[in-house]
């Protein structure tokens, strides 16, 4: 787990730039991140600020280490609403049930009076 103080350069945690000026950084500085959003259950963008790296490095990392993090996040909203529409087809399942009912009700009503 990464930890650091208040301006601490987290430049030692990562390798030096490339010909393309692009910053590489190292698989243990990579687990570390992935470890604070998935263990430690750190918003993306929290870690991001903190790291000092972009979320879409962040995005990648986790995919690369098979976990999705809009998914986990998204997720739990799609979950929620699915259990609100599963309740909510119930109830309106209940309801054409009674409705049922009463129409069968209704029917052998009127022909009981209809055919006495």
């Amino acid at each position: 787990m990464l930890k650091y103080a208040k301006g601490e350069n987290r430049m030692n945690e990562k390798m030096k730039g490339n010909q393309n000026g692009r910053i590489r950084y190292d698989d243990a500085f990579k687990q570390g991140a992935i470890n604070m959003i998935v263990e430690q259950k750190m918003p993306l963008k929290k870690v991001s600020q903190e790291l000092g790296v972009s979320t879409d490095s962040l995005r990648t990392w986790l995919r690369n280490a098979n976990f999705n993090p809009v998914d986990k996040n998204s997720n739990n909203n799609l979950t929620k609403k699915v259990r609100d529409l599963e309740a909510q087809i119930k109830l309106l399942q209940k309801e054409i049930s009674k409705k049922d009912e009463a129409i069968e009700i209704l029917k052998k009503s009127i022909g009981i009076i209809y055919n006495p």
